[in-house]
């Protein structure tokens, strides 16, 4: 195994264990970290190549999600028809990521913010549209009456992404900065 596969392969390996470590919580709490999801799904559509890195990642969400349901006593509100729309979700997140990676500097905070903020509020846009569309649970609301009851719901998960989003390109430029100084004493 290449030293460059390595490394994709440990990138990968943290970017899904941020999604094990922090997919209990939305919003976090005293003790847990708020959901990484949205953040570590686009990154791993920039870093990893591989579709399987997506399929891995939604597996792994979803895992967690059944864990949470059959054994951690978290309530299955969220649970419906509606719930699998997280999957072309999911998908159009890293969709984003691996066109942000084919650009000439995909981390450059003019292209890198951007996609990462229109990204994540397309994914709060779709995964409650889907979850409105296909689920029994709000079927007496008006579209108007369930956007006002999610909205307030936005700036959090639009805040806590952008947090992760700040951490990975901080780590990412370390890294690079790092790399260069490296190349330049050898």
């Amino acid at each position: 195994m290449s030293l460059k596969t390595q490394n994709s392969t440990l990138i990968g390996m943290a970017l899904i264990a941020l999604i094990l470590l922090t997919r209990s919580s939305h919003f976090g709490t005293s003790f847990l970290l708020p959901d990484a999801t949205i953040a570590a799904l686009f990154l791993t559509g920039m870093l990893m190549q591989k579709v399987r890195w997506l399929a891995i990642a939604i597996a792994i969400a979803f895992a967690v999600d059944f864990y949470a349901l059959g054994f951690a006593g978290v309530a299955d509100y969220c649970m419906s028809l509606g719930y699998w729309g997280l999957i072309p979700t999911y998908a159009m997140v890293w969709g984003a990521g691996r066109y942000i990676a084919k650009q000439e500097q995909p981390f450059n905070l003019s292209t890198f913010v951007p996609a990462a903020l229109i990204a994540t509020s397309l994914a709060f846009v779709l995964s409650n549209a889907f979850w409105y569309a296909f689920s029994d649970k709000v079927s007496s609301l008006t579209i108007a009456e369930f956007s006002a009851r999610v909205a307030q719901y936005f700036t959090p998960y639009l805040g806590y992404t952008a947090f992760y989003f700040g951490v990975a390109w901080i780590a990412q430029a370390a890294f690079q900065k790092l790399g260069t100084h490296q190349s330049k004493t050898a």
